[in-house]
């Protein structure tokens, strides 16, 4: 799949795949590196997820029509080749320890019930999995990782809480995902984690995870969690 949308009068996405995949964000990923080389320097932004990209343009600086033309080459190229666009086994793995305690896991037993499973068994599935990130939204340093393992896939709250913790460790669906700051939220909590994911420093953001990066979660004691700056709400 190729398709070019027009998104505002700044903006064009780029579709490359029909359903999120391992497969379909490398292949974003290597649209990127390639956008990159050829009319890096007239964009503004490169937004890469699941299975396609947005790109924002400078109107003053760019050629609308000649940076179609690019964008379609390039798509071109990439559905001509026969590479698998597997993923980069030499990817770094990010480990973020989880503390799964009952006080930061408001959602865990309510989980397990809800698969069939003890708590220890949910925690050991979690943390066994190795998830990509295929997007970072809704917040600063907010990554959508997947995918979680079947037996764990349980539906969004029917109530979203109105101030879920920074830090919280939640799943919905088959997504995962690490809150970065206090926000409203409506996946399930089955952990905290106290390892910042973004932050911001004389005026420059800083984002632990990107799009692309490979995460495990490791599950570690309550006396751990604090050692390594985790705190609790009141």
């Amino acid at each position: 799949m190729f398709q070019i949308v027009d998104s505002g009068d700044t903006a064009i996405t780029v579709y490359l795949a029909d359903r999120p995949s391992q497969h379909s964000l490398s292949r974003v990923l290597t649209f990127v590196d390639r956008l990159k080389q050829v009319v890096g320097d007239t964009l503004q932004d490169i937004v890469p997820s699941y299975c396609g990209v947005t790109l924002y343009f400078d109107v003053l600086r760019c050629d609308y029509f000649l940076l179609r033309k690019k964008i379609r080459d390039i798509g071109q190229a990439l559905n001509a080749e026969q590479s698998l666009f597997s993923a980069d086994e030499d990817t770094q793995i990010i480990s973020l320890p989880v503390y799964y305690g009952e006080e930061s896991a408001p959602d865990l037993a309510r989980v397990a019930q809800a698969c069939n499973l003890t708590q220890a068994e949910v925690i050991q599935l979690h943390s066994s999995q190795t998830y990509c990130v295929f997007a970072l939204g809704f917040r600063p340093g907010f990554a959508f990782m997947g995918d979680v393992p079947e037996v764990l896939r349980v539906p969004r709250l029917d109530s979203p809480r109105k101030r879920v913790p920074a830090g919280s460790v939640a799943i919905a669906g088959n997504q995962a995902a690490v809150y970065p700051s206090a926000s409203p939220g409506g996946w399930n909590l089955i952990g905290r984690c106290p390892t910042p994911l973004f932050s911001c420093r004389d005026g420059q953001p800083e984002v632990l995870l990107s799009v692309g990066a490979q995460v495990r979660f490791e599950a570690i004691s309550r006396s751990e969690y604090i050692q390594l700056g985790g705190r609790f709400d009141e």
